[in-house]
């Protein structure tokens, strides 16, 4: 039988306090940036965009830095636009594992300024915070 020393690292995955709802602006604003001493899983979102109407524009773009010291790297970048579906309002973010940084940012480009519920989980090491 193993020992507890010679077990693997655990991951413990919960729902991040930067969960909420976030007001929308004109410029990109991050509503998740997280970063980490050790690799982490950003473990996914869920975006709620049942209060869209027609004629709002709601950009999300996700972005993630791949090396120690370097700077932001688009990994994904979706407009939504108008009403959304009433049977699926809501959008879902796959995970991402990374160390040294993941964004995700989202802007308002036309309509009235929303305030959008999102949900976001990650999955670290037990012991860091």
């Amino acid at each position: 039988m193993a020992s507890a020393g010679a077990m693997p690292p655990m991951l413990s995955l919960k729902r991040s306090s930067q969960s909420g709802a976030k007001a929308m602006a004109a410029a990109y604003a991050a509503v998740y940036s997280e970063s980490s001493s050790q690799s982490f899983i950003f473990s996914g979102a869920n975006i709620d965009l049942s209060t869209m109407a027609a004629a709002d524009v709601i950009d999300i773009r996700i972005r993630k830095v791949i090396i120690q010291g370097g700077g932001w790297v688009n990994h994904d970048e979706v407009q939504y636009a108008d009403a959304q579906p009433t049977g699926h309002p809501s959008i879902s973010i796959a995970g991402i594992a990374n160390i040294y940084g993941i964004e995700i940012s989202m802007r308002q480009t036309a309509g009235v300024l929303r305030t959008i519920p999102c949900e976001f989980f990650d999955a670290k090491r037990l012991g860091l915070a």
